[in-house]
């Protein structure tokens, strides 16, 4: 009833007669034309006349009456359209609550960091924040350290990037918190392998790394490497893994920081990790320590 309601009100008595006026019209037309302009207005085509102003009105009308009735029919299908589109807003919305919320019970000792990048995420894709430079996930990390008992992390810079980009904060924070372990692994491209060695004897630089890094057990491999001798390993991206759940990684071509919780046991990111500590416990591994600098013992005097 209410649809019929909003058709009819929808009809405007103006083109409503219109649309009488040209269907009589319409019809008289036809009349004098098959009638003849001579017989047309005789008194014997009188039933004729009248006839043809009430099909020709109930002609108009229908046809009005049709035109308001698919009007309605599209309103009604653009609205149903925009509901539609508001349903699934809604739905995904709150698929992300319950996702964040998952999170969030799953790892209560990192709710802190998961909370700051849940509110981040929220402005854009959930799981992923655009445009953090390095200064911006050195943030993120550090929230994560602090309340973290184990750090793992790929880096896919050479050694020089902790100097370069600030990152002495960070590795301060990472060396003053007591952890059950703490891993560092280096993947880096075959094209940087040069700049990697000339890194690692640079004195000053391992002084600079070994000094605010600590107890950060530290390796390093080529890409080209890390793929002949780990096939089954997919070459990772730069990320820390705090605790095997925590996965905070980071895209520093396209500043797309991506966050996640996962599943110790699971985690392709972790697997990286177990072959690393399972091959080199048995001297096996082509993974290389990242060396201390050498001491540097005063000359005696003669």
């Amino acid at each position: 009833m209410a649809d019929e309601k909003t058709v009819i009100q929808s009809v405007d008595l103006r083109r409503l007669a219109g649309s009488a006026l040209v269907g009589t019209l319409t019809l008289e037309a036809i009349l004098l034309f098959s009638a003849g302009a001579t017989e047309a207005f005789t008194a014997r085509q009188l039933p004729s006349h009248v006839l043809a102003v009430i099909v020709g009105t109930l002609g108009g009308w229908i046809f009005e009456l049709f035109r308001a009735l698919l009007s309605a029919t599209s309103n009604s299908l653009m609205e149903l359209s925009r509901l539609n589109g508001s349903l699934s807003a809604l739905t995904e919305r709150i698929d992300y609550q319950e996702t964040a919320l998952g999170m969030l019970t799953s790892c209560p000792r990192h709710n802190d960091a998961l909370s700051k990048l849940i509110r981040s995420s929220m402005s854009d894709n959930f799981r992923n924040i655009p445009y953090v430079g390095p200064a911006a996930y050195l943030g993120y990390l550090r929230s994560a350290v602090e309340h973290s008992d184990g750090y793992e992390g790929i880096q896919r810079n050479t050694l020089r990037w902790y100097q370069e980009s600030g990152a002495t904060a960070y590795l301060i924070e990472l060396k003053s918190k007591r952890m059950k372990f703490k891993t560092r692994l280096f993947v880096i491209d075959d094209n940087e392998a040069e700049q990697m060695e000339r890194d690692l004897a640079d004195q000053d630089l391992l002084r600079f790394y070994w000094e605010h890094t600590g107890d950060v057990a530290s390796y390093w491999i080529t890409v080209s490497d890390f793929r002949r001798n780990y096939p089954a390993l997919t070459v990772p991206e730069d990320f820390a893994l705090y605790d095997h759940t925590l996965l905070i990684s980071y895209d520093e071509g396209k500043q797309i920081l991506s966050f996640d919780v996962l599943d110790p046991g699971q985690s392709p990111h972790a697997q990286i990790f177990r072959t690393l500590h399972e091959l080199t416990r048995h001297r096996a591994a082509a993974f290389r320590t990242v060396p201390h600098a050498a001491s540097s013992t005063p000359e005696l005097p003669h």
